[in-house]
């Protein structure tokens, strides 16, 4: 009896030990990892010969490259927004940087029944990001328990430099007893524009690889790892301010590439002569550098971007190592993306902005945990709006599709290789801050249509047959050839920016703009 009664006491204690010795996250992690202004073709795996992505081109091959990704808006902000919203600049108000969304909705909802990350907590998730979130205000949670804030370094457009953890953490422990002022090195690097194209993109490379952001962000990125617990499944955002301007990285990336090793490519001796969107948005730059600088130019600058492009790849094969160590790469999503992407001598220009594949387009690599999804290459053309809705769906969100002017979709069936047909394959994409003067495109399979609003005027239209003109450099519209299909594309796409612009806010509040 006495045995009897001892066991009856432990049976409980024992089913106690085995419930929190096998606790382990039901549901899978999640990691996105966001490099800003990256070119969508900067990588091995598409294509480049002369870039060194080991780590990102292992992440290709165990999962799954969208060679055709483009972005929401070609901007920062808007763009991140929208991934973050499931909603188009105009429907969430992020319609340039340093604004904030709209308060409510379609008119009636709060925004936090949209935010991905809130909306992962209530799946249980614990969040967290290090690096660059660029919403305002800085100092909001925006659905994250874990918050390693590094918008931007300088002060030259907002208050960033106040609200930037990395900041303070350069200042602690490199900066705490020197009167360097530092933010305003960086600050003189973004002020060279437009006197001095080539100062601003290639910034004064003055620290060294400890002080950079880009090991700051992977090590915050391990700190949340470490740190969350495991009782619940997380969701981490992992978000490069780079390759973004000022490119020189520290050494010793910044000698790794060789200008005299670059190639220039076909689209940079492109004529542009009949693109009047391209002429009226990128001409005056383009011109301009043409005549100031020699190839050489370019290719410095260009090795520059390289380099720093191989410096974050190689952080983060640290980061996917510790993953590895700890034994979560096997139940975990990892997503790698651009927020948009960089003319980056296409055309003999550079930045963001524009409805061209080099700016709207960007890199996307989906590896999902151990066992799941297909493995290769998907041609289908995607946004990386799309991605709003795969996470939720994986993260086990049954609502998300109902709620109001949603427009993302979820890759899920393209993960899981049940799509072979009916994809929709078109996407959009808008930027601006007016829709009497914005810009939107949408290209539909190998066509793609461009639209310029001109205010008190008709808009203005561009077009492109990626069937044959794979690089993007001669305009079509007016041909003959092309007159039945531009008209249908012509009347969609109007369409769709008039939804747009009935969308957006009716007042910008610029309050956190400098």
């Amino acid at each position: 009896m006495k045995i009897k009664l001892v066991l009856t006491m432990l049976v409980p204690f024992i089913v106690t030990l085995s419930c929190k010795e096998d606790k382990k996250p039901v549901k899978p992690n999640i990691v996105m990892i966001m490099c800003d202004q990256m070119r969508f073709d900067r990588f091995g795996a598409m294509g480049d010969t002369i870039i060194q992505t080991p780590n990102l081109d292992a992440l290709a091959r165990e999962g799954l490259l969208f060679k055709n990704t483009y972005c929401a808006s070609p901007v920062c902000a808007p763009s991140r927004a929208s991934i973050k919203t499931g909603l188009f600049p105009p429907g969430h108000g992020v319609v340039q940087n340093v604004v904030p969304f709209k308060e409510k909705i379609a008119g009636t909802m709060d925004i936090d029944n949209y935010l991905l990350t809130v909306r992962l907590q209530t799946q249980g998730y614990y969040t967290g990001m290090a690096g660059k979130l660029h919403f305002v205000p800085a100092e909001d949670k925006f659905g994250f328990d874990f918050k390693a804030l590094n918008d931007a370094p300088y002060s030259v457009y907002a208050n960033d430099d106040k609200h930037s953890d990395y900041i303070k953490w350069l200042r602690k422990n490199y900066f705490k007893d020197s009167e360097t002022d530092f933010v305003g090195i960086f600050d003189k690097d973004e002020s060279y524009y437009p006197d001095s194209i080539y100062k601003f993109i290639m910034g004064s490379g003055w620290r060294t690889e400890e002080q950079h952001d880009i090991p700051w962000t992977i090590q915050e990125s391990i700190n949340f790892l470490e740190n969350y617990g495991h009782e619940k499944p997380f969701f981490l955002f992992t978000s490069f301010f780079g390759p973004h301007q000022p490119y020189l990285a520290p050494a010793p990336w910044d000698s790794i590439y060789k200008p005299e090793d670059i190639t220039l490519g076909p689209r940079f001796h492109a004529n542009m002569e009949n693109s009047p969107i391209f002429q009226m948005n990128h001409g005056e730059l383009a011109k301009r550098l043409h005549s100031q600088w020699d190839d050489r130019k370019y290719k410095e600058v260009t090795a520059a971007y390289y380099g720093q492009i191989s410096m974050i790849d190689h952080y983060l094969g640290k980061m996917f190592d510790f993953l590895k160590e700890k034994g979560l790469w096997e139940n975990t999503w990892i997503i790698f993306l651009s927020d948009h992407g960089d003319f980056n001598t296409a055309y003999g220009t550079f930045f963001k902005s524009g409805m061209y594949d080099v700016s709207v387009k960007v890199p996307l690599i989906i590896k999902p945990p151990a066992g799941q999804g297909v493995k290769g290459i998907r041609q289908e053309l995607v946004n990386s709006i799309d991605l709003y809705g795969t996470i939720l769906d994986i993260a086990g969100d049954k609502e998300w599709k109902n709620l109001p002017q949603m427009e993302s979709e979820s890759l899920l069936p393209l993960i899981e290789g049940n799509v072979t047909s009916g994809w929709e394959n078109r996407v959009y994409s808008i930027y601006g801050n007016n829709p009497e003067k914005n810009l939107c495109m949408l290209r539909s399979g190998s066509l793609k249509i461009i639209r310029q609003s001109i205010k008190g005027s008709e808009p203005i239209y561009e077009l492109y047959d990626f069937d044959k003109d794979p690089l993007e450099t001669k305009n079509i519209y007016g041909h003959t050839a092309y007159l039945d299909v531009e008209k249908k594309l012509r009347a969609e796409l109007a369409s769709w920016w008039e939804k747009q612009a009935g969308r957006y806010p009716v007042k910008l509040d610029l309050s956190y703009r400098k």
